[in-house]
């Protein structure tokens, strides 16, 4: 059937309706785009900029923008601006580190090991299961109940036999755990592995220092910041190898096609806000406290409880037993509220999470908290008012959709 052309303002008003909600706690899916983020962007918007691969002033003036934004970012993140290659997001990069890495490997008639986990973002694990196909051994390390690596396994696993490259999720984007990137990293590259972690939900959370990190390469993506969507990078270690996946001279010749201008003005904006983000990260824990304990109070069980340092402090992983996710998720959405059940990448189906299958495991009481688990995310643009308005949403919502249940099994 043929799909009938929207003029654009009817198009403007279907979606500022859509996204006009008046609360929205799934941060850790977008954070709303920053003033500063916004504001360079529409004066960037002005100018008649060119190609940035073009030597004429027009396109001498984008790649101007270009490496202003590139600056910004390495600024931020204590880094050299080369050591930066720009994508389009963090899937982009999550897919140049391990095609950077893995292929070559292949083509030499290799059949490395991966070192990956149960609970990483589905970019990730699309990558695992397309070179499991290929005949590369992928290890998962397992998770206990609160979405921790299991410390038992971690030597076992670094240990293996042709451990070429780990790939593992620093802050989880689903629970809010931190994990021991550092510890794993050292270990692996003293066996000569190369070792890469996706920072997406770091950023602005965690204070990001590469070289005591210890890894060779960082995914980061713009809008878990306050960029736009559609920007992210990722760092690599100096002297680090991958192969590019899509050539071409931009980039450093590791990523072809013409620049985001534009995204690229509003990531590094956005970056300019990190340390003051930094700064507002015990007021967003103290909301996030807030707002689990009145979620607790309403029969919610609160997941992925952990000690001050494995916990990112933004998100509150809550299971409504007796509820299914996705249709508390639309009931809340209806009433005002917006939370997600599970990674937004991952949304959209029935069944429970990867995360939280790996978490509370295949038996009844497992997939009960799995079926009702819900991510509630916090931003430094909330206040207690927020808190307290979401927590007396969730209320009525939850309690009319039990009052629905007991009356279906009556």
């Amino acid at each position: 059937m043929a799909v009938r052309p929207t003029h654009w303002p009817r198009a403007l008003h279907s979606a500022r309706q859509l996204a006009d909600i008046a609360l929205d706690f799934d941060c850790a899916a977008s954070m709303p785009i920053d003033p500063a983020a916004r504001q360079a962007m529409a004066e960037a918007l002005t100018l008649d900029l060119g190609n940035p691969s073009s030597t004429h002033g027009k396109g001498q003036a984008g790649r101007a923008l270009v490496e202003w934004g590139r600056g910004q970012l390495a600024e931020a993140l204590g880094v050299a601006p080369r050591e930066l290659v720009l994508t389009s997001g963090a899937t982009e990069a999550n897919a140049l580190a391990w095609r950077g890495v893995l292929d070559p490997l292949l083509a030499a008639g290799r059949t490395p090991t991966v070192l990956t986990s149960a609970v990483e973002h589905a970019s990730v694990r699309a990558l695992a299961a397309d070179y499991r196909q290929r005949g590369v051994r992928v290890v998962e390390l397992p998770v206990d109940d609160q979405g921790q690596w299991r410390e038992e396994t971690l030597d076992t696993l670094v240990a293996s036999a042709d451990l070429a490259f780990v790939s593992l999720i620093w802050v989880h984007n689903e629970t809010g755990v931190v994990h021991p990137v550092a510890r794993v990293a050292h270990a692996a590259r003293s066996r000569g592995a190369l070792v890469h972690t996706d920072g997406t939900q770091a950023m602005g959370r965690q204070a990001i220092d590469p070289s005591m990190l210890g890894v060779d390469a960082i995914t980061l993506s713009g809008h878990k910041f306050g960029g736009p969507p559609g920007t992210g990078a990722l760092w690599l270690r100096p002297g680090t190898s991958l192969q590019a996946v899509q050539p071409g001279h931009q980039e450093l010749g590791m990523r072809g096609g013409t620049e985001n201008v534009l995204g690229i003005v509003g990531l590094g904006a956005a970056a300019t806000t990190l340390a003051a983000r930094l700064v507002e990260a015990p007021r967003v824990r103290r909301l996030r406290d807030r707002l689990a304990t009145g979620l607790a109070e309403l029969g919610g069980q609160r997941n992925a409880v952990a000690a001050p340092d494995q916990d990112s402090g933004h998100i509150a992983h809550v299971s409504f037993v007796g509820l299914d996710a996705p249709r508390l998720v639309m009931a809340l959405d209806l009433a005002g509220l917006a939370v997600s059940a599970g990674s937004a990448c991952a949304s959209g189906t029935v069944e429970p999470s990867h995360v939280t299958r790996a978490m509370f495991g295949d038996g009844e009481a497992g997939r009960a908290l799995a079926r009702g688990a819900v991510r509630f995310s916090v931003g430094p643009h909330h206040e207690d008012r927020d808190v307290d308005r979401a927590i007396a949403l969730t209320a009525q919502v939850v309690g009319r959709l039990r009052q629905a249940a007991a009356a279906r099994h009556w």
